[in-house]
């Protein structure tokens, strides 16, 4: 029974890594817009790289009822949408995947870890 468990969560946690891995797919780049599409909330997202800013880092949010979006709209965009409310919750849609993702994970690493723990540390005290 208690390799039964080990096996099952050694599987999970492999097709969990799986599932991360497939989660985003890279579609085409313009400039300083990369497009990537959620897989698992089934919503396009853009990586925004601002041309003059100082840190590497990109802005990323959901388009919204549209395909593409050109740099000089993206202010607009942002405006309108977070008016509407929309823009939080394709946020909080995000957030609850990848927050449920990272839970399992963990929970299947933290049984794994048990496991071991339990076959190799507390046999012998039986």
């Amino acid at each position: 029974m208690k390799n039964k468990k080990l096996v099952l969560s050694i599987v999970t946690i492999f097709i969990l890594l799986l599932l991360g891995f497939l989660r985003w797919d890279n579609l085409d780049s313009s400039g300083n817009i990369n497009y990537k599409y959620d897989r698992w909330a089934g919503q396009k997202w853009v990586e925004f790289y601002p041309p003059l800013a100082a840190s590497p880092n990109s802005m990323e949010f959901p388009l919204i009822y549209m395909d593409e979006i050109h740099q000089n709209d993206i202010n607009k965009y942002l405006e309108k949408q977070a008016l509407t409310g929309e823009l939080v919750n394709k946020w909080i849609e995000r957030t609850k995947l990848t927050d449920g993702y990272i839970g399992l994970l963990l929970l299947n690493i933290l049984v794994v870890i048990y496991s071991f723990f339990r076959m190799f540390f507390l046999r012998d005290k039986k």
